[in-house]
């Protein structure tokens, strides 16, 4: 699971893992911009004669399985507590999530050795923690939210990213502290994607756009997603967004494969700013790449840019250049691939007020396929932190777009 997800980027090295910053003893930890996950994980086999096997002995089992997980962490996080106290509290901004993963799987007595095991699929629901396995609620920030393994597979699947998977941690952790009632964490997740919360980060990074006189408006489509008895037009939303974001993360993918086979591999630091983006800023990056379909042919020829920004963080820009089909424009890959240092310098000193935290230079190649009649889009990604100018060189470069614009 781990390997075939996000996750993967973030695992932290067992030399890491075992620092006196980090709590001990847990099965993986993983660390990110905004938040660490600490995982436990119970894998259990059971054995029983198939007469034996009904819903309620397969509840007992599940019962046991998480019971187990939940004084397992209780051991763990009395015993670091204290000494995370006492260590250096820099970190303090960073959030913390406790996820308790089980696996329960039955073997039928009397099977010969090597004979097949059978996985249960569960999930459990608010119902299950108010009557069977009952969660130390009392403080959120330890509590352990736990899910069956094959459910936390779907659950990455679909939310795809960090910044959208921490989002719904600290919203499945929200229902289980405030006692509301959920059936299952399918049905959670359906509603969190439903939920003005889902929509609410990048609404709030837009309003920061606003202010900063950056962008005009907040888009009229979120403001629309999370008014009430707006249910299909948000179902609709999301599904746009889900298909946009699958179809970023192949380009992203063979962007990754390109850059390491061309023996330029893209820094890691550099892919996790890109992978621990959200869902809406993929889905946004893929609308104006799509939108060169209906773009007229001198643009096409001539090569055009467009901006956008993150609508997870504040403080990250994305210059998205589509290069010209003439070899001699300025807008042509090889020249951009050239001069991507300058161009980002120059972008630098237009993002000023205020200025950025990170800059990316997007190139967006359209390709004929050699055996059919479709294009295929190769992507090109270059950064470069954002950083404050003096006003003599802000002159300086305002003179040069000056004098570019007038050629």
């Amino acid at each position: 699971m781990i390997k075939q997800s996000f996750l993967s980027l973030y695992e932290l090295p067992q030399d890491k893992k075992s620092s006196p910053e980090q709590f001990q003893g847990y099965d993986f930890v993983f660390e990110f911009s905004g938040a660490t996950v600490y995982v436990i994980v119970n894998d259990v086999v059971m054995q029983a004669s198939r007469q034996d096997i009904d819903s309620s002995q397969v509840r007992e089992w599940r019962k046991e399985v998480v019971n187990q997980l939940i004084k397992r962490h209780a051991q763990l996080y009395q015993k670091n507590d204290k000494l995370m106290a006492d260590n250096d509290d820099s970190d303090l901004d960073k959030a913390v999530y406790f996820i308790g993963l089980t696996s329960l799987s039955i073997k039928h007595e009397g099977n010969q050795a090597g004979a097949p095991l059978y996985t249960v699929g569960y999930e459990y629901g608010s119902q299950f923690f108010a009557e069977d396995c009952v969660l130390d609620l009392d403080d959120e920030e330890s509590v352990l939210q736990v899910f069956s393994y094959q459910n936390f597979v779907d659950i990455l699947s679909q939310l795809v990213t960090p910044s959208d998977l921490t989002a719904f941690l600290d919203f499945h952790r929200s229902q289980l502290t405030g006692f509301e009632s959920f059936l299952d964490e399918s049905t959670l997740l359906t509603q969190f994607l439903q939920s003005p919360g889902f929509h609410q980060r990048a609404i709030s990074v837009q309003e920061k756009l606003v202010n900063y006189e950056l962008i005009d408006q907040v888009e009229p489509r979120l403001l629309k997603a999370i008014q009430p008895n707006q249910t299909s037009f948000s179902n609709a939303l999301m599904a746009e967004i889900q298909k946009n974001t699958r179809m970023w993360y192949k380009l992203f993918n063979s962007l990754i494969k390109d850059s390491f086979e061309a023996g330029h591999p893209i820094p890691k630091d550099q892919v996790d700013i890109l992978v621990d983006e959200s869902m809406y800023t993929y889905a946004c990056l893929v609308e104006k790449i799509l939108a060169y379909r209906t773009m007229d042919q001198d643009s096409r020829w001539n090569g055009y840019v467009r901006h956008e920004h993150s609508y997870n963080v504040f403080g990250r820009h994305y210059l998205m250049v589509f290069y010209a089909q003439d070899d001699d424009s300025s807008l042509s890959a090889d020249k951009v691939r050239a001069s991507h240092q300058d161009l980002l310098l120059e972008l630098n000193a237009q993002m000023q007020d205020p200025v950025m935290d990170d800059l990316f230079l997007i190139g967006v190649e359209f390709r004929p396929c050699e055996d059919s009649v479709n294009t295929e889009v190769h992507l090109d990604a270059f950064h470069q932190n954002g950083s404050v100018i003096d006003l003599n060189t802000q002159r300086l470069y305002e003179q040069l777009a000056q004098l570019k614009a007038n050629l």
